[in-house]
Order: structure tokens, then C-alpha cells, then sequence
């Protein structure tokens, strides 16, 4: 941290190892006893189980960050997992594999690519579409070069459904869908026919096939587009069951989308689009939308990830029914490719997001993946579509397109985790990741055709998380600083994923060496967060080394806590306030090492990764009530105020533990303070947000801020984000409902500092708190939301509890009068 002198009252992927995965962890949810017997591990204070500890949290306003904590901390990452996570999770397509590509059965596994439903593989129809009617009907999947959308795949068939029908017999086909009922009745189907049947009928059904809503279309001999709207008078009442763990019913709808025809003679169909009437632009899921705005998201990351390793651009540019589908083999899954560049750029707009593109490292595409190949020309193409004036080639295609302003698109990233043997094109060396090799071409000549078309860009490398290059030997992150230049490079991208140990096995093993039960486990793994702050500032030390300057950033563009665990053991996920523990300390990291991280990503957009689908190992998807999400709008709610913050120092002391070494990413760490916390301060010196977590599974903790003189007095607005049990240990429940937070709740109050500049309060297992004071106005403000979603808004739904005490010179009064009329605000 640096001194300001101008500071005064003016201014992996899941285990694949021996190890129980995550989602075979969350399976056996259900077996986590919660206040079990507890045993002590290495470094543990002396406390049993609901026993308060105490920790100190002083902040020193006179050690500031030279440079402003920015709002990028708050980025989402947008990837194409499996077939149902932009469709319908971003893009509001409620159909699979509309364009009817028929995969090589090499590539395919029924039972790996996740759809609503178990469906068998049909001899003629394209997975997962399923036939309507038996005797007297008859399937052709035809690929005679008269289809009307799919592109031009080079492997499987891309082609159009012939539907036969004899006098007397109706038949056609149908897929298995859910439609998200809950929100709206009105569905807007496309499809293009043609045939010498009399008619088609288009219906929403139900899954036993009764028709709910129809309509029905003339046929000629002509492809003909239909574009009508199908209306349900009610919803289902048959909600979709998304989950194992507790058998949670998600809000959508079940039902069937079929096509028929009866009498005699044929029917062909092709290019189906079923997108809810709510959907913002005709495109996007209006909850996604939602939800981003409601948790401040600031910037979105696309195409991945993993599948930018595989990704042409321009599969996904131009007519939806020209653009060519792809098998995903990174997450398995059919892309229709119709979220592409532009519908990307539109979400970011829509949402209003900065946009970061990440072109994939595949130079050495194997034979069957030679259209997924991506050379330093294929990446400037992409830049001159998305930056190029309409006097270019390229700027000109887009404008053919439909958008004739050019995008200026300002941050690109080359390769993701391309150093990951599950990576297409990765090597282990980073010195011919940087500058080639005699078999491959170097990020250096990716960058340089990319700037040569336009030379305004930011562009970043794939780096490694320090801890796990370290683990394995490997100074990949210095030989990029060593072999690049700061001319050519801009910042390293990093990813940390919080696994643990490889197998339950070595868990077992750990904490057997290490007198340890699964709580400690848990602690340890949600405790690292305070060594990757540590590693990013050391990282951005080695660049100030390399005389890379004050323009070079770390973008921390993927963050997960995803461990291994024992058998039956909790699992502090992403879903569990533990897990949000976890995001608390990453974020709390990112504002004290502000001087290099820039940028910060969790992964996943907050509508969770998978929708609601056949699989029975994980817990109900998705739930846009994880407490991760909550903990994001918490801090970024913040930023939302006209001030410009800057980080300032601060120490943690008091109750705490050892971090034994416990897996790659996790060190050997003496005295790490249970209660985690960061601190930044407006620019001109007045107000004042504090952010701590408490990490100990097993207790409160009795935490004291001490603000400083500058502060005494003052109040202080506090809203704690905590869980919903008071069992101890900790049980890290999984959420169990969509409608209302059933395992995080908030406080929401108003104090006063005490006259020597402390606060003093309770922080309970696994919460997070954040502080806001005002040295300014005479009374607390209260920031205009406490940044969690629906059923947990502090200004509509939780009352503020005001202790503040009346009559005292910061106007409380008023304040009262506020609360009790509506919104403060600042």
C-alpha cells in the first residue's frame, strides 16, 4: 500500500482425479450432520462450538492507494457450459438444437449433454427431438442442400425434418421443454415449413401430450417462415424438478413443443426459435438481466473460458439461420451459435456492461478440429469486425449485418488457461506460449496483428495462479514478463479455483495428520483467500521488476470455490454462506491489493451455470439466491455513489489458525487472523466503507473496528449478510428454495461510532459486514440498497433499525425522519 500524500480532509474444471467431486459432494448433501462433536485442528483457538472470540480490525486512513479502487472488481463470466446456459440462462432460446444438426455419433453421449429430460438417441431425428405419432407415419432427416438454416457443418449432417403422414394419421415431432411459466404465459415460436400437406399445427403441450395452446399454419410448396405467438391460459401447475439435494421445485413450467399434421402427404420443418414474450430485446432473459443489474455487475467476459479454446467467431456472426452449429467439446453440448458477437455486445448494452472478448491459443488444430483453428489473422479479422470502420473489409461485413457503428470493443485477452493439459492447444511451456516456437505461434504475433488493426486496445495474457504454477515448478508467469515487453503486453488474467485437496482420501489423510475435523477443512480452504491477495500483490511486484509500470493489471477473470471434501462432509460452495465467505475475502483482496488488481470476475453470470435439467448430482439450478450473489451486491452497492475510493490500510488481530499445506493452491500460513477485512475511503476524505468476514465456522467473533479519531461520533450504517441457522458448526446448508433466501438473511441497522473512533459488533460464522460511515453530513447514509436481492432489499423489505442516539450533533433526528418516509440516499 502506498502512501497518498494528498490524503486530508479535503480529498478446473471439477475434480477429475480419485476425489468425490463437487457434484457428487452435493449429492450426498443430505447426509451432513450439522452440530456434530468438534475437534480442534492445528492452530485453533481454544473456543467449543457457539463460544464468541475476538478479533480487532484497525484501519489507517493515512495509508492510501495511489490509484482508485475501480468498479471492475464486479465482472461476471458469460461461457457456454453444456447446451443450457445461454439457452435459455442468457439468450431466451427454450429449444435445443433448433437448426436439426445430427452429430457423428463419435462425439456424441446422450447421457453426457444435458437436456430437461432423459431421451433416447432417435435413429432419424437429431438429439433431442422426439417423434409424434406411430402407425402410419414416417421420419427422414434430408440433407439435400434445400435446408434453410445450419450453416454448413463439416462434420454430422445439418439439414430439415420430412414428416410423412398416410390418410387418417397425424404425426410430426416434439421436444421436451420447461418454459418459465412463473414470469410469463406468452411464447413467440418461428419456424419455416413447406410441404403439400393442407396444414401444420404448432403447439405448446403438455408432457403427455394434451394441447395447452395451438395454432395452426397453411402449406405450400414453398419454405415458408411463421412467426406466431402461443398464448397458456395458465401455468402448468407441474413445476420441473431441478435438483437431489432437496428435491427443490424450480418455478418453471413442464411441458412439450410439438409440430403435426394429419392427412396425407408431408411436411418439412426447419430453423425453430421459441423465445419467451418477456424477453428484453425479443433476445435476452429478462432475470439475467435482472440480476446483474440489481447485483451492479460491471463488466461481462465471453466467449469463456474453456470454449474459447474451440471458438470461431464466425460461427456466430450474421442471419441466426446461416450460422453454423458446433459440438462443445470443452463442456459437451450443441451451440446453435445464435448468441454470437453482436447479440454479446447487445446483452452488454442492455446490461450495461464493459465488454472483455477472449480469443482462444489454437494454432495447432487437430484434423477434425481444423475450422476451430484460430491464427494471429483470425484474431485481428475479429477485431476489425468488432472495431473496424465500414471502409474495411470486415467493418463492412458487420455494417452487411446491420450495425453499421463499429462496437470499440477496448479489452481483448489472448489463450485461457492454455498452460491446462485439458485446454485445446495448451502447452506447459511458457516460453513458447509467449514468443512461439518452431511448431507454434506466440501470443507476441497474436497481439501485434491485432494491433496493427487497431492499435487502442488492451490486451492481455493468460497467466497462472501463482500458487498453483509454484506447486508445480513452473515460473510461468515470470518467463511471460521475461520474454514480452510492455509494448506488447498489457496484464496477466488469472484464475483461482479453490479445490482443496485431489481425492477424499488425502482429506481424510489431512486432517487425520493434522487432529482436524471437516469444519477445519472448510476454515482452511475459505481462509486461503488472504494468501491469493498476498500472491497477486507479489505478481504485480515481479512486473514493476520487469518494468512493466503503472498500466499493467492483473484481471482475477475467474473465481471459484469448488473443493473437494470428505465423504459426507459439508461443502462450502459457492451456494453456502462459507462460499460466500470465500468471494467475501477474494473481493476483500482485490480492494488491498488495488494498485495491481484491476479487474475481477466470478464465474458464472448470477443466474446459476445450469438451468433445470435432467441430472440428479447437484443441487437445484439455478437459484439466483446464492449468497455469492448477495456478497457481490453488498460491496458493489457501493460504487454506485458519485465517489471516487480509494483503498486504505488495514490490520486484523486477535482469535486465529494455522493454514497447514493443503493442496496446490493452499500454503502453509502461520496466524491468519479469522475475521478477513479491507477499507476504502472517498477520494476527498469524508466517507468511509469497511468490508470484513468472519471465517470461523464454529463461532462469533467480538470484532472491533477502530476508525479512527477522524470518525468518532459519527454513525455508522452496518448490514450484515449472515447465515440463517444458529446451529453450530456451521451446517453450510444449500439453498432449498427459489422464492425466498433460505439460508442468508441480513441485518440492516444504523449506530453511532463511540467517541474513541471503535465499533463494536457481533459477526457470526461465515457473515460478512459491511460499514458505511459519513464524515460528512452530519448523519449516517445509507447506501441505496444493501446490495442483496429481492426478499432481502434493506430499504423495502428489511427494516433499519436506527440505534443511533437522539439529540446528538449528527442529526439523527432527520435521519429517523428518512427512514421512517422512505430512502435516505446520498
Amino acid at each position: 500500500m502506498t502512501v497518498d500524500p494528498t490524503n486530508d480532509d479535503d480529498v478446473d474444471s471439477e475434480t477429475d482425479g480419485n476425489g468425490v467431486s463437487r457434484r457428487q459432494v452435493l449429492a450426498a448433501q443430505s447426509m451432513l450432520v450439522a452440530g456434530s462433536a468438534v475437534g480442534l485442528g492445528s492452530g485453533l483457538v481454544s473456543a467449543t462450538s457457539g463460544d464468541a472470540v475476538e478479533n480487532t480490525v484497525t484501519v489507517d486512513t493515512d495509508a492510501r492507494s495511489a490509484d482508485a479502487v475501480p468498479d471492475t472488481l464486479f465482472g461476471r463470466l458469460n461461457e457456454h457450459y453444456g447446451d443450457a446456459t445461454i439457452y435459455p440462462g442468457v439468450y431466451s432460446l427454450h429449444v435445443m438444437n433448433p437448426t436439426f444438426w445430427r452429430t457423428p455419433d463419435e462425439w456424441f453421449d446422450a447421457n453426457e449433454v444435458d437436456t430437461f429430460y432423459e431421451v433416447e438417441r432417435h435413429d432419424t431425428l437429431p438429439y433431442p427431438w422426439e417423434p409424434v405419432g406411430e402407425t402410419g407415419v414416417s421420419l427422414e432427416h434430408r440433407t439435400d442442400g434445400e435446408r434453410v438454416a445450419g450453416g454448413s457443418a463439416s462434420h454430422g449432417a445439418v439439414g430439415y425434418e420430412r414428416i410423412a403422414v398416410d390418410d387418417g394419421s397425424t404425426g410430426g415431432i416434439k421436444q421436451r421443454i420447461v418454459l418459465p411459466d412463473y414470469r410469463t404465459l406468452g411464447y413467440d415460436l418461428g419456424f419455416s415449413v413447406r410441404g403439400d400437406v393442407d396444414a401444420v399445427a404448432a403447439s405448446i403441450t403438455t408432457l403427455e401430450g394434451d394441447v395447452l395452446a395451438s395454432t395452426e399454419v397453411d402449406v405450400t410448396g414453398e419454405w415458408t417462415r411463421h412467426e406466431p405467438t402461443l398464448e397458456l391460459e395458465e401455468k402448468s401447475g407441474d413445476e420441473y424438478v431441478g435438483g437431489a439435494v432437496a428435491d427443490v421445485e424450480t418455478p418453471y413450467g413442464q411441458y412439450a413443443v410439438e409440430f403435426t399434421a394429419e392427412g396425407e402427404g408431408h411436411f418439412d420443418i426447419d430453423f425453430i426459435e421459441l423465445a419467451a414474450d418477456d424477453a428484453v430485446n425479443g433476445k435476452f432473459n429478462p432475470l439475467t438481466i435482472e440480476l446483474l443489474e440489481d447485483q451492479n455487475g460491471t463488466w461481462l467476459k465471453w466467449p469463456g473460458g474453456n470454449v474459447t479454446s474451440q471458438y470461431n467467431w464466425r460461427d456466430g456472426i450474421g442471419p441466426l439461420e446461416e450460422r453454423t452449429p458446433r459440438f462443445n467439446h470443452a463442456w459437451q453440448g450443441m451451440q446453435p451459435n445464435f448468441f454470437g458477437t453482436a447479440e454479446y455486445l447487445e446483452l452488454c448494452e442492455v446490461a450495461d456492461l464493459v465488454p472483455e472478448i477472449t480469443i482462444g491459443w489454437h494454432d495447432n488444430a487437430p484434423e477434425w478440429g481444423q475450422e476451430r483453428q484460430i491464427l494471429p489473422e483470425d484474431a485481428a479479422d475479429w477485431v476489425e469486425y468488432v472495431n473496424g470502420s465500414t471502409d474495411t473489409e470486415l467493418g463492412a461485413l458487420r455494417a452487411e449485418h446491420g450495425f453499421t457503428d463499429a462496437w470499440n470493443v477496448e479489452h481483448w485477452g489472448v489463450g485461457n488457461e492454455v498452460w491446462g493439459d485439458w485446454q485445446f492447444g495448451h502447452t506447459s511451456d511458457a516460453s513458447e506460449y509467449a514468443t512461439g516456437s518452431d511448431e507454434r505461434i506466440g501470443f507476441d504475433e497474436y497481439a501485434a496483428a491485432m494491433r496493427e488493426v487497431d492499435d487502442s486496445i488492451t490486451i492481455i495474457a493468460s497467466g497462472w495462479d501463482p500458487a498453483e504454477a509454484e506447486h508445480n515448478d513452473n515460473p510461468w508467469n515470470e518467463t511471460l514478463l521475461d520474454e514480452l515487453s510492455p509494448d506488447q503486453l498489457d496484464g496477466l488474467n488469472i484464475h483461482r479455483y479453490q479445490w482443496g485437496l485431489d481425492s477424499a482420501e488425502d482429506v481424510e489423510a489431512w486432517k487425520d495428520e493434522h487432529d482436524a475435523d471437516d469444519w477445519d477443512y472448510s476454515e482452511v480452504i475459505v481462509m486461503a483467500a488472504t494468501q491469493l491477495g498476498e500472491q497477486l500483490g507479489e505478481l504485480g511486484a515481479l512486473a514493476d521488476e520487469h518494468g512493466y509500470g503503472d498500466d499493467f493489471y492483473v484481471n482475477l477473470s475467474e473465481v471459484g470455490i469448488f473443493p473437494t471434501v470428505a465423504d459426507g462432509a459439508p461443502y462450502p460452495g459457492p451456494e453456502t454462506m462459507p462460499g460466500a465467505s470465500y468471494v467475501a475475502g477474494v473481493l476483500n483482496a482485490c480492494i488491498r491489493e488495488t494498485d495491481t488488481v484491476k479487474w475481477a470476475a466470478q464465474t458464472w453470470v448470477p443466474i446459476k451455470s445450469w438451468v433445470p435439467m435432467k441430472t440428479v448430482d447437484h443441487p437445484p439450478d439455478p437459484n439466483p439466491l446464492r449468497p455469492d450473489g448477495s456478497v457481490t451486491g453488498l460491496y458493489s452497492a457501493v460504487f454506485e455513489l458519485d465517489a471516487e475510493w480509494h483503498a486504505v490500510d488495514v490490520a486484523t488481530s486477535g482469535a486465529s489458525r494455522d493454514l497447514p499445506d493443503t493442496g496446490p493452491r493452499v500454503g502453509p500460513m502461520d496466524d491468519v487472523s479469522y475475521v478477513d477485512a479491507a477499507a476504502m475511503q472517498n477520494r476527498r476524505g469524508k466517507e468511509l466503507a469497511v468490508f470484513l468476514t468472519n471465517r470461523n465456522l464454529r463461532a462469533s467473533s467480538e470484532v472491533t473496528v477502530e476508525l479512527g479519531d477522524r470518525y468518532a461520533d459519527a454513525s455508522v450504517e452496518i448490514v450484515q449478510l449472515k447465515p440463517a441457522t444458529a446451529e453450530r458448526p456451521l451446517p453450510h446448508e444449500l439453498p432449498s428454495s427459489w422464492d425466498e433466501p433460505t439460508n442468508h438473511a441480513v441485518e440492516h441497522a444504523v449506530e453511532d461510532v463511540a467517541g474513541d473512533g471503535t465499533v463494536t459488533l457481533e459477526v457470526g460464522p461465515a457473515s460478512i459486514v459491511r460499514l458505511f460511515v459519513d464524515n460528512d453530513r452530519g448523519r449516517a447514509d445509507i447506501v441505496g440498497d444493501n446490495g442483496v436481492w429481492h426478499g432481502l432489499d434493506g430499504e423495502e423489505n428489511i427494516p433499519i433499525e436506527d440505534n443511533s442516539t437522539t439529540g446528538r450533533k449528527n442529526g439523527h433526528d432527520e435521519k429517523k425522519k428518512d427512514s421512517e418516509g422512505g430512502s435516505s440516499g446520498t
